[in-house]
């Protein structure tokens, strides 16, 4: 069997890098992190650093070169920050979620008002950088847009409140009349 070229390997094994990155990029900025991006993004991650770090290492490797660190700490630094915010229970001061919401911000608070409004079509939806699986009327106080998985079973996602501020434990205050909120199952 005729064996691959080792650049094709090496493309082979950057885009799979890149690919992890941006899965774990897009899981971290999310209204929550459930227990499946932990579970597959950290072993993988854990993979891949094992795989480079052979690379590296093997007879004929030109070396470690400061760029190949930098790759390198990009897969701990950012599986840690995986776990981080799946244990600190989706802190809206996650600067991943902070800029994806800024990003975001016109288009929630568009559809939020539209359903405020009597708008029908509660199904899911792209709203601004964020998939909304659930789109919920809960009051004329409240909007809830669910976007990710919490945990094991549990939904996250945005309110929207522009008249009344929540009490409980369930909501974090993000910006303005937005709110993060833990739904249990």
């Amino acid at each position: 069997m005729p064996r691959l070229p080792r650049s094709l390997l090496k493309g082979a094994l950057i885009v799979l890098t890149a690919a992890w990155e941006l899965y774990a990029i897009q899981g971290a900025s999310e209204a929550g992190v459930g227990f499946a991006e932990v579970a597959l993004g950290v072993p993988a991650a854990v993979l891949l650093a094992v795989v480079w770090t052979i690379v590296w290492t093997a007879p004929g490797s030109p070396g470690i070169r400061p760029r190949r660190v930098l790759l390198g700490l990009s897969f701990p630094v950012l599986a840690a920050a995986l776990v981080l915010i799946y244990l600190s229970s989706q802190s809206p001061l996650n600067p991943l979620f902070r800029l994806r919401f800024a990003a975001s911000q016109a288009a929630l608070t568009r559809v939020a008002q539209e359903l405020e409004g009597g708008a029908p079509g509660l199904e899911p939806r792209r709203v601004g950088l964020f998939q909304a699986r659930y789109l919920t009327v809960m009051s004329p106080d409240e909007v809830r847009l669910l976007t990710a998985d919490c945990g094991v079973v549990d939904q996250c996602g945005l309110a929207y409140r522009p008249r009344a501020r929540p009490t409980g434990s369930r909501y974090a205050h993000v910006q303005g009349p937005w709110y993060l909120i833990y739904e249990p199952f």
